[in-house]
């Protein structure tokens, strides 16, 4: 039996970002007895120096327009010369290449599905056709879901071919530590209720709804702060800011773009919340869970999956404001209801949401993919 079997790690962007940490954990976690770990990425600063750091190869290949024949070129080439078992890819885009590259190299390709918003919407010929493409070609779909396998069956595709393997987070990295740096980096006392989420500035995170349920919540709770964390495109975050502006919440609502140190500071948050429109699963609310902190999250997709209303947090519906404050408020007026909910979480997140049972998870699957016994 041939070992290892080599597993080519591909996606789209270079993060950071809940699907480049699912590769990153991913690729550096597989038993190496078993499986080698190649990568090829379009650039990005984060993810190729994480898996530099963690001693898993990475070629670099981006993309510019819509089909690439040199991004294709570039992966045929790597998989044959690296003698490729198998290729894996993330995201909308790079899903297509790895199945077209597949079906030139012969290889088996699997394709992962992180979030929603490229399947409920397929509009226009040039994504209907990617999408064709994929549906057609891969070899397996993997999905972070059961509300994304729903939504891949509606898109066609065949429900046999679909396995659910829900994200992991490394628990012991998100275990309380009771300390308060941010607060100390932003002078604010133990007194200050903090209210916090980590996403990046997208359209479907709804962070316009964070920002005006954060208005309600200071009328109620005047010791309330707000931390946005996550890296933000220019376009995007400046009507936002236009809004924190308009509402007076300046001193209140802090935008503090991506911070390597997220564990700390979820650790330090009276409330998660995840304002989402649409979300395929949401590992920021799995990590503030693992940090046992009582969560208030939209019924976006995935995160029902994830949250146990009033046991393990709170469910609210999305694009309301209003539910988002009043149940943000219940947790910062109760402590005694924020501790229960926070220490239910992380039994929750131990039992259901661990990076090994991930792993374990994705051996499997590939066992499965490449006929290993």
């Amino acid at each position: 039996m041939k070992t290892p079997y080599t597993i080519l790690h591909t996606i789209e962007t270079g993060g950071p970002g809940g699907a480049e940490t699912v590769l990153l954990e991913l690729a550096s976690r597989l038993n190496p007895e078993r499986f080698r770990s190649l990568a090829l990425l379009p650039g990005g600063h984060w993810l190729p120096r994480r898996l530099e750091e963690r001693g898993v190869p990475c070629t670099i290949s981006e993309s510019r327009t819509w089909y690439d024949p040199s991004l294709l070129r570039t992966m045929v080439r790597l998989i044959r010369r690296e003698n490729v078992d198998l290729i894996h890819s993330h995201l909308d885009d790079q899903n297509f290449y790895s199945s077209v590259a597949g079906l030139i190299t012969r290889r088996k390709a699997v394709v992962t599905y992180h979030g929603a918003p490229g399947l409920a919407r397929q509009q226009g010929l040039r994504r209907r056709f990617k999408t064709w493409t994929v549906r057609r070609s891969a070899s397996a779909v993997v999905v972070v879901s059961d509300y994304l396998k729903e939504l891949l069956g509606q898109a066609g595709f065949s429900p046999s071919r679909i396995h659910r393997i829900y994200n992991g987070v490394d628990l012991a990295r998100f275990a309380p530590t009771g300390e308060r740096r941010i607060r100390a980096e932003l002078h604010l006392g133990d007194e200050t209720k903090l209210v916090g989420m980590v996403a990046n500035i997208r359209r479907s995170k709804g962070y316009e709804y964070f920002i005006r349920a954060a208005c309600k919540i200071v009328e109620s709770v005047p010791q309330a702060r707000f931390l946005a964390i996550g890296e933000a495109d220019e376009a995007l975050a400046r009507p936002l800011h236009e809004l924190v502006r308009s509402l007076g919440l300046e001193s209140r609502f802090l935008f503090l773009g991506f911070r390597p140190d997220v564990a700390s500071l979820l650790g330090e948050m009276n409330v998660f919340v995840l304002s989402s429109t649409d979300e395929g699963l949401s590992i920021a609310t799995i990590e503030a869970m693992a940090a046992a902190r009582p969560v208030v999250v939209t019924r976006s997709g995935g995160p029902q999956e994830i949250v146990e209303e009033g046991e393990t947090g709170f469910l609210v519906p999305p694009a309301d404001a209003d539910a988002l404050a009043a149940r943000v408020c219940d947790i910062l007026r109760q402590p005694e209801l924020g501790l229960r909910l926070g220490n239910n979480a992380r039994a929750a997140v131990t039992a259901r949401f661990s990076i090994e049972q991930m792993v374990h998870e994705y051996e499997s699957f590939y066992q499965r993919c490449l006929g290993i016994n």
